[in-house]
This record gives C-alpha cells, sequence and structure tokens, in this order.
C-alpha cells in the first residue's frame, strides 16, 4: 500500500541512512524497503503506541 501519511522520526530512526531519500519510503504505509515485513510490522506497532502517548517520535521528520 502506498503512503498516505508524511515520514515519522521513528521510521527515519529505523532506517537514518536514507532520511533524505523520500522514494524509499514512499511505497510503504509505514517503513521502508530496508525493513522486513517482521520489522515493518513492528514498526507499526511503535508508530501507534508513540501516537497514542504522544511521543514526539511519532511527528513528521523533518
Amino acid at each position: 500500500m502506498a503512503r498516505q501519511d508524511p515520514i515519522t522520526r521513528l521510521e527515519v530512526a529505523a532506517c537514518p541512512t536514507h532520511r533524505m531519500d523520500v522514494k524509499h519510503y514512499a511505497p510503504f504505509e509505514v517503513g521502508c524497503a530496508c525493513l522486513n515485513e517482521s520489522r515493518r510490522a513492528e514498526l507499526t506497532t511503535r508508530l501507534a503506541a508513540a501516537r497514542a502517548e504522544g511521543n514526539p517520535l511519532a511527528e513528521m521528520a523533518e
């Protein structure tokens, strides 16, 4: 599924090598091409928890 939301700080932390390459994240709703399905699923869970807690890691990356 293609991305609907902006790239978050948590996603960039999971793949700092490609933080400046938006196309690297575009094909995935959460995460990027470097992460396998289980890592993206884990990141989805962590991102949902961060959003629920109001954690700044859930905010858009700059």
